[in-house]
Order: C-alpha cells, then sequence, then structure tokens
C-alpha cells in the first residue's frame, strides 16, 4: 500500500462543521439501535416488577446468558462485517463492499435459527448447568422457550441496523427499534393483565414487538437506491465464503469480548446462586440493569465513533481522528459520573424502580450497587477504548484489553476471590475487571509513543497528520495564500488550473444544497488524491456533463487527472486523483 511522503503540512483552514454535524446525525438513532435487547430487557423488567412483582424477576437473570451470547453474532455479522464493508466502499470496491453485506444478512440468519434450535433441544441441561434453583426451574424453563424466539429477531434487526447506519440512514434502526419497543409495552400489558400470562407474557410481549419491528426494518431491502445490494448466489462459492468469514472474525476483536462476557455472565449466575439464592439473582439482575443506564450512553457514543473513525483513520486524517474521539470521550465522562456517584450515594432508587420489597434481598443488592458504582466509569472506558482501537487496526490491543476485563480479571479473579473470602467478592471481581484495562491501556499507549521515538503522540496513539486541509464554504469560497503556497508545492505550474478546478467542483457541489465542503490534499508515492466531502444528499458531480465538459475539468483531465465518487456513511466523496504526479507537473 502507498504511504505518505511527510513533506507538506496542514494548512489549518479547516473547520470540523461537517464531522460535528455526523456525530450528532447518528448518536441519537445509533444510541437506540444497539441499545435493542437491553431496551428490552430493562422494559420487561420493570413491568414485570411492578406488573407482577420483583421477586418474579429471578428467571430473567438465569436466561440473561443466553441473551448475551447472541452478541457474538451481531457484533460478528453486524459491526465487523459493516466495517469491512465500509473499508472495501473506501477503497471503491463496490463488489466486495457487496459481497460482505450479503454473507452478513444471510449468516445471521442461518446462524441464529441453529442457535435457538439448540436452546429448544437442551433447555433442561442449560437451566441445570446454570444451578437454577428447584423452586423457579419450572417457570424459568417457559419463560426461556418463549424469549428465544425473540433472540433471531433482534439479532436481524442490529445486524441490518449496521448496514443501513453505514449508508447514512441512522433513522430507520432509531425508528425500527422505537416501534419495537412500543409495541413491546403494549402487548406485555395485553398478555400479562389481559390473559394473566405473568413473565411469559412479557417474553410473548418482547417476542411480538420485535416480529413486527423486523418487518419494518426490512423495507430497507425493497430500497433501489441503497448503497448495498445483494449479489447473485452464484457469487457466493464455499472457499470465498470461508475466507471471508476468516476476516470477519480477525477484524472483529470485539467477538472475543462478547463471547466472554456472556461467559462471564454465566459464570456470575452459578456464583450468585451459589452463595446468595434468590436474593444473589436479584442483586446480580438490578446491577446488570443499572449498567445500563450508564451503557446506553456508551453504546452511542463508541457505535457512532467507531465507523467515522475507522473511515478518517484509513485515509489517514488522524485530526478527523482525534477530533471525534476527544469529543467521545468528553461525552461519555459527563453522562457516567453524575450516574456513578448517583448509584454510589442512593442505591435505594434502584430498588425502588424495580419494586423489590423483600429486605433480605434489598440488604444484598445496595451492597452490590455500592461496591461496582465507581467501575462503571472503568467499564465505559474500557469499553470505549477496545472500540477505537479495533476502528484503528490495533487489534491485538483491543483484544488484550477485551481478554483482562472479561476474562482474565473477571472470571478468573472472581472464581479465586470466592473461594477465599466468599461471596462478596463477586463484587470486588467486577470493580476490578471495569478498572484495570483502562490503566492497561494507558500503559501501552505511553510505551507506544517512547518505542516509535515521537512519531506516535498522546493518549489515542496518533502520528502527524501530513495533509493539506481546509473548508469550502458559501461565505469563504476563496483560497487563501497559505493553500495555494501549499498547492504551488505540489503542482508546480499548473496550480493554477488545479486551485480553478478545485473551486468548480466546489461551487457544483454547493449548488446541490450543500453548505460546506472538507478538502482533503494527500499526497502518495505515486499519486496525489484531493478528497471532497460533503454531507448533503446523495450526488455525484462527476455525472453532471455539463461540469465535466466543463474548460477547466477537461484540461485537468489531459494532465493525467481521473475522477471518482462514492458515499460512505452518508458523505458524498468525490475524488480528483493525480497518477504519477512527477512526469505530468
Amino acid at each position: 500500500m502507498s504511504t505518505y511522503i511527510n513533506i507538506i503540512s496542514d494548512a489549518m483552514e479547516r473547520r470540523y462543521e461537517f464531522l460535528r454535524h455526523k456525530y450528532y446525525e447518528l448518536l441519537i438513532p445509533t444510541l437506540f439501535m444497539v441499545m435493542s435487547e437491553k431496551i428490552c430487557s430493562i422494559i420487561d423488567t420493570f413491568i414485570i416488577g411492578n406488573l407482577v412483582g420483583g421477586e418474579f424477576l429471578a428467571p430473567l437473570n438465569l436466561v440473561s446468558p443466553m441473551l448475551y451470547f447472541t452478541g457474538v453474532f451481531y457484533i460478528l455479522f453486524g459491526q465487523g462485517g459493516s466495517l469491512l464493508a465500509l473499508r472495501a466502499q473506501s477503497d471503491l470496491d463496490k463488489e466486495n463492499s457487496n459481497f460482505y453485506f450479503t454473507l452478513s444478512i444471510i449468516g445471521i440468519i442461518i446462524v441464529s435459527l441453529i442457535y435457538i434450535l439448540m436452546i429448544f433441544i437442551f433447555t433442561d441441561n442449560i437451566l441445570q448447568m446454570l444451578h437454577t434453583p428447584a423452586e423457579i426451574f419450572n417457570i424459568t424453563k417457559e419463560y426461556l422457550l418463549t424469549i428465544m424466539l425473540f433472540y433471531p429477531l433482534n439479532c436481524y434487526i442490529l445486524v441490518i441496523s449496521y448496514f443501513i447506519r453505514s449508508d447514512g440512514h441512522p433513522k430507520l434502526p432509531f425508528y425500527a427499534v422505537l416501534v419495537a419497543n412500543i409495541f413491546n409495552i403494549l402487548f406485555d400489558i395485553i398478555y400479562i393483565k389481559g390473559f394473566n400470562m405473568g413473565i411469559t407474557g412479557a417474553a410473548l410481549g418482547s417476542v411480538t414487538g420485535y416480529l413486527i419491528s423486523s418487518i419494518f426494518i426490512s423495507k430497507y431491502l425493497l430500497d433501489k437506491n441503497r448503497t448495498f445490494k445483494f449479489i447473485s448466489a452464484s457469487k457466493l462459492k464455499i472457499k470465498k465464503v470461508i475466507i471471508s468469514l476468516k476476516e470477519i472474525v480477525f477484524n472483529t476483536p470485539e467477538v472475543i469480548g462478547k463471547i466472554f462476557f456472556a461467559t462471564q455472565m454465566s459464570v456470575f449466575t452459578y456464583l450468585c446462586t451459589t452463595y446468595y439464592g434468590a436474593a444473589g439473582l436479584l442483586a446480580f439482575l438490578v446491577y446488570d440493569n443499572s449498567e445500563t443506564f450508564v451503557y446506553m450512553f456508551l453504546s452511542g457514543i463508541m457505535k457512532t465513533m467507531s465507523p467515522i473513525v475507522a473511515v478518517f483513520h484509513k485515509e489517514m486524517d488522524y485530526k478527523a481522528v482525534h477530533y471525534i474521539v476527544s469529543m467521545s470521550m468528553k461525552q461519555l465522562l459527563i453522562a457516567t459520573v453524575p450516574i456513578s456517584i448517583l448509584f454510589f450515594i442512593y442505591p435505594e432508587f434502584l430498588i425502588k424502580l424495580f419494586n423489590i420489597t423483600n429486605p433480605n434481598y434489598v440488604k444484598v443488592i445496595i451492597f452490590a450497587i455500592r461496591i461496582t458504582s465507581f467501575g462503571l466509569i472503568g467499564r465505559c472506558l474500557s469499553y470505549l477504548l477496545a472500540n477505537y482501537t479495533q476502528a484503528i487496526r490495533q487489534n491485538k490491543i483491543a483484544s488484550a484489553i477485551t481478554i483482562l476485563e472479561e476474562f482474565l480479571i473477571s472470571i478468573i479473579g472472581a472464581l479465586i476471590l470466592t473461594n477465599m473470602i466468599g461471596g462478596m467478592s463477586i463484587w470486588i471481581a467486577i470493580l476490578l475487571s471495569e478498572t484495570i484495562p483502562v490503566l492497561f491501556y494507558i500503559v501501552v499507549a505511553v510505551y507506544f509513543q517512547v518505542s516509535n521515538k515521537n512519531e506516535i503522540h498522546g493518549l489515542f496513539m496518533l502520528q502527524d497528520s501530513n495533509l493539506i486541509t481546509k473548508t469550502f464554504t458559501k461565505e469563504n469560497r476563496k483560497h487563501s495564500e497559505q493553500f495555494l503556497t501549499e498547492l504551488r508545492k505540489i503542482f508546480k505550474d499548473n496550480t493554477t488550473l488545479v486551485s480553478l478546478s478545485i473551486s468548480d467542483l466546489c461551487e457544483n457541489i454547493l449548488e446541490n444544497d450543500v453548505d460546506e465542503i472538507d478538502i482533503t490534499i494527500r499526497l502518495l508515492q505515486d499519486n496525489t488524491i484531493i478528497q471532497f466531502i460533503d454531507d448533503g444528499k446523495l450526488y455525484n458531480p462527476f455525472n453532471n456533463k455539463e461540469f465535466t465538459n466543463s474548460p477547466n475539468i477537461k484540461k485537468i483531465q489531459e494532465i493525467g487527472c481521473e475522477f471518482d465518487y462514492t458515499n460512505v456513511l452518508g458523505y458524498n466523496k468525490s475524488y480528483f486523483t493525480f497518477n504519477d504526479i512527477s512526469k505530468n507537473m
């Protein structure tokens, strides 16, 4: 792959409005998209606690590991598949982009159906393995056999949502989750109060709501203008499918985290029932759902951040990466710190929220919440950093953070400590697992800076952005002398022609109801690329024959300029590519 020649400096004319606008455009819809199953769980927990009774919540926690294992599937095909499809788009490789899309949609359907078949066959074995108390065994089995139908629907919605969001349509996944949970609440009440079905009614309400939502979100597949398209079955060669699946796995280290996390939830569920019985199950359920109040913000932030970072890091636009990650981390801390303090000072808030009245249960729950409250900040930071390192292709660091948090410290630590000091060490192990990985990341970041002789800077391990950048707006259409000076270093006698062509293209794009265009010039070893980004409606300026036949545009074609266009994350990205510039300038 080509590398940058480090002879140019940042023209310092860039604004970040297009990045900020895209970030906030994606944030709220993404938050609801990735929190799909957690929102459903919270709704069911709240409704059961208040309509049936807090003491009936234990089965929800017992089967929660089965839900968390589905995270492996939707992260693999959703996040992993969509990131690879985005990278293929950035390389203007539409065929591979569509291949990843097709493989991901078909893959999640097949894997999800196999998963629920296995649950159906081995239901009793699963509940016995989780050490289910005899008094709630039958009701838990009935609940699991119903809620298992929710798993494939949730996975399908989440996987297709990743691609829809990457296609620049974040509102559709948001509406899909909204529809799912409105109907979930409605049918929960109908089944529980109207048909007196208890907690099984809540499970059936989730299935009904998400079935309706699955039908709703499938409208994307009928959109002829969507970027991602299905390829023909004849192109799904077994060898290529296997190679692509390996590529998805190796580029999605978070899958390891999901496997470990689901295992961790199973181990903690087992330990809670062993040391505390039903009280332990309720304490762990309240802890898990209390994390959701913080994790809701985290999910929206990190899943908004990841695809933007992946695209701009691949293009070596490190200042844009730093801008997005810094903003994400600030928002995360603003959201998590007050909630963590609230849980420590007033854990009774959660007791009242879930309507738990048994004083023996309350004592265990308050103890657990107070110990783990400040670990929430560390957990959110470590999740954010793991997603960030994945996006910048530091997969080994991402995997190390995940293994530390979800396996070495949590699972092994909990098993060792409970043998030493009893049940209270469950919560201590959780606290340690949520804080130590952040310290590990800081140590690694410092090591990278020292070992790379200051070529890598700061907490985010980024190099200098050796780019020429500026923002072209309706109010600021002229090129500054500084920008023109940088152009002269590259294009020499053709500087005037290139600068006029840049202006012509920007003027053409501005006519398409766009307020500003971000311009980035990259000088590579074998070519020079001028990239134009805007977040207006879908528009390829090179399909405009009047524009491509204009004098300046025809002249730059004569000196070796090629045109390209793609749409990534809803951005219009237009390119001037000058091949073998030294011969043509």
